[in-house]
């Protein structure tokens, strides 16, 4: 069993079954609340004081170590780039039959088949890397209601993009980029576009999570480039440890922004974010 939070005691309920008991030892978004049980293969590895658990079924230990072999790079780069340690003591990640890969607190999932596509090609770490990310940005800091959804998903998307340039180069970061602005251009083009802002998220449509996802990391990359890489990090920092263990709006993206770099953005918010100008 891997869990939001930690174990705190297993027993046999009856013959078939057992209950195994976890306790939440510091606050979460109550949608992060999830686990995994089954009959797996389990590898942890020590890294700090962070244990990172992988499982899966019908893999051996040697193959499950592979396809999540960039975890302790991810802990340490997103340590670094939201100056603020991992959340917890420990991180799960499980390979299941089915889902499109989701993040909870302390625990993510990912498709079996998605994890033959990492054994096949170590540079296919993205969505690996989007739900380790959300750890920080989404999870330790959330949007407050779903109209500010780009806070926890575009950053997710951005982040991921930007542990493959640290990672693999320029090049790597370059083509996530592009494939960003590629999707909100066919959204924008089929007359979908909104402010990342949303004005409700009752019932969103692919083109709305293409604008919250892709529209929102490519707009932080163009945020990059307003800043340049010293002031934009140091922004990113300010943002997340400010508001760790806080529930934030756009608004308080902003002012964390401008207040480490000295710098107006309201013209760029006002563009990119609270806005709808094509590229």
């Amino acid at each position: 069993v891997m869990a939001t939070g930690r174990e705190t005691g297993r027993r046999r309920l009856d013959g078939q079954r057992d209950v195994s008991e976890w306790r939440l030892e510091r606050p979460a978004p109550t949608y992060t609340f999830g686990f995994v049980a089954g009959e797996l293969t389990s590898v942890s590895e020590r890294v700090g004081n962070v244990t990172l658990q992988f499982a899966a079924r019908g893999l051996t230990r040697e193959q499950l170590t592979r396809v999540f072999a960039d975890s302790q790079q991810m802990l340490a780069f997103f340590r670094e780039r939201a100056g603020l340690a991992y959340p917890g003591d420990r991180y799960a990640q499980a390979l299941v039959p089915e889902t499109i890969g989701q993040e909870m607190s302390g625990l993510s999932v990912f498709s079996d088949d998605y994890g033959a596509e990492v054994l096949k090609d170590p540079q296919s770490v993205g969505l690996l890397a989007h739900e380790f990310a959300h750890q920080w940005w989404g999870n330790l800091v959330t949007n407050r209601d779903w109209t500010h959804f780009w806070l926890n998903e575009g950053f997710a998307t951005f982040m991921a993009a930007a542990y493959r340039e640290h990672r693999f180069g320029r090049t790597a970061y370059d083509l996530d980029i592009a494939r960003m602005r590629a999707r909100y251009e066919r959204a924008r083009a089929a007359g979908h576009d909104k402010p990342l802002v949303f004005p409700n998220w009752d019932h969103p449509t692919a083109d709305d999570r293409t604008i919250v996802y892709q529209k929102g990391g490519y707009v932080l990359h163009l945020l990059r480039q307003e800043l340049g890489d010293e002031l934009f990090w140091r922004g990113i920092r300010a943002y997340t440890s400010t508001h760790a263990g806080q529930s934030v709006t756009t608004d308080d993206f902003k002012q964390s922004m401008q207040v480490a770099t000295g710098r107006d953005l309201s013209g760029f918010f006002a563009k990119w974010v609270t806005g709808m100008v094509g590229p």
